[in-house]
């Protein structure tokens, strides 16, 4: 069987070194997980804390190294991060959503979601390693405000907040997916379709 479609390696909402510590060699490389960063799993649409079934389509993620120094939180989860220029589709750091824009999308560095499922009270650890989606149905993070809906069926791109996306109706970068279920102007998230062509 592919490895593509073997199972992954642990579930979404959660990191492969999840309270474990993070080991490094001499040259201070994170030693746990380099046979596994970057490989692209398949997952159902599935909420992995409730089993709820969100639809019948699949999940692309990949498995990244966190190499910020912050810690990503439940508050980070579902933003738009764009991978780094030296470790494309592996790596991403602390600047990752504030250049997720559309002058880097268009130019065609690969880019994702990061794991929606991130829940309270969990900390991405610097190296330690998460999904980050690379294609298919998932939630994002969004502007809100007036004049800040999203109507389902409309195109979405990426504004330039922090890795949040907006309305594509006057789209002047790159379409990141399109809206599943409409999400009004006060809503924190909508769900979207990613598209991607970068796996």
């Amino acid at each position: 069987m592919s490895a593509l479609f073997s199972d992954p390696s642990w579930r979404r909402g959660a990191t492969l070194l999840s309270g474990e510590t993070i080991e490094v060699d001499a040259n201070s490389n994170p030693i746990a997980g380099r046979d596994i960063v970057g490989q692209v799993k398949i997952f159902q649409d599935v909420n992995p804390s409730t089993g709820a079934m969100n639809s019948n389509r699949l999940v692309y993620c990949v498995a990244a190294r966190y190499t910020g120094s912050n810690g990503l939180t439940s508050a980070d989860a579902g933003k738009v991060i764009v991978f780094s220029d030296s470790a494309p589709l592996t790596e991403f750091d602390d600047a990752s959503m504030a250049d997720a824009d559309n002058t880097n999308l268009t130019e065609g560095k690969a880019y994702g979601v990061l794991d929606e499922y991130i829940p309270e009270g969990v900390t991405v650890r610097t190296n330690d390693i998460v999904w980050v989606v690379a294609k298919g149905p998932c939630t994002v993070q969004k502007l809100t405000g007036a004049g800040n809906d999203i109507a389902a069926g409309a195109v979405v791109e990426i504004s330039a907040t922090d890795g949040k996306v907006q309305d594509g109706a006057d789209v002047v970068g790159l379409v990141l997916g399109q809206c599943l279920a409409t999400a009004g102007t006060a809503a924190t998230t909508a769900r979207i379709n990613l598209h991607n062509a970068m796996i």
